[in-house]
């Protein structure tokens, strides 16, 4: 199976559809990741920044955090020519939307299952990471795709109109050590002390998790898809 990930950031491949990777890589499955943006203004917000951040232009900061992507994707031992980085500046929404789409296009013509943020998203990056998944697919018209939603919980979560579409995965110990593990790459994180506590917390703590499958025929009849 052709398994495309529409990753927003640089780390949004953990915490979205992360736990499921491993069995689709002991499966066989082709994982192909597109990650959207560059990362740059993660700290662009931060009130006090410790003085390595101050040291760092934007620049600096998508470069780390681009690196880190690849580092993931070496650790899950997915090929580096899998990896499709469109290195647009997050933060900028709808801006790139458009041009995504583009881009995509020529990756999905040979796809069965997109793996992509859920709708409704309070996130302007993941909403966009939605609408260019969509959008690429309603241009192709992608009929007989599989559309597998995650939702990062601190951007909403999954509406009961899509009750029968949605499955809870469980997050075994071994599992949860791999977890571990994969997010210690994230070395840009550490830099933010409230950012590290709220991932390290989750990756410890999470032990279930929610996705939802669709088809193409059920978009835009739910708040999710």
């Amino acid at each position: 199976m052709n398994i495309f990930i529409f990753e927003p950031h640089p780390d949004d491949l953990l915490f979205g559809p992360g736990p499921l990777l491993f069995d689709w890589i002991k499966e066989g499955h082709n994982i192909h990741v597109i990650t959207i943006t560059d990362g740059r203004a993660f700290f662009r917000k931060m009130r006090n920044p410790p003085e390595e951040v101050r040291k760092m232009s934007e620049d600096d900061v998508a470069e780390m955090r681009i690196e880190e992507a690849k580092k993931a994707i070496e650790f899950l031992d997915i090929p580096q020519e899998n990896h499709h980085l469109l290195y647009f500046h997050d933060a900028d929404g709808q801006k790139y939307v458009e041009e995504a789409i583009e881009k995509t296009k020529p990756l999905l013509e040979e796809v069965d299952r997109i793996v992509l943020p859920s709708d409704n998203n309070s996130h302007v990056d993941h909403q966009a990471a939605h609408d260019i998944a969509i959008g690429a697919s309603q241009e192709l018209k992608l009929q007989d795709v599989e559309f597998l939603i995650y939702m990062v919980p601190s951007y909403g979560k999954f509406n009961e109109d899509s009750k029968e579409k949605q499955f809870q995965f469980k997050i075994n110990e071994t599992l949860q050590e791999k977890l571990k593990e994969w997010l210690e790459i994230y070395q840009s994180q550490k830099l933010s002390k409230y950012t590290w506590k709220m991932f390290t917390w989750f990756v410890n703590n999470v032990d279930e998790r929610t996705y939802g499958i669709f088809g193409y025929q059920d978009i835009g009849r739910y708040h999710n898809f």
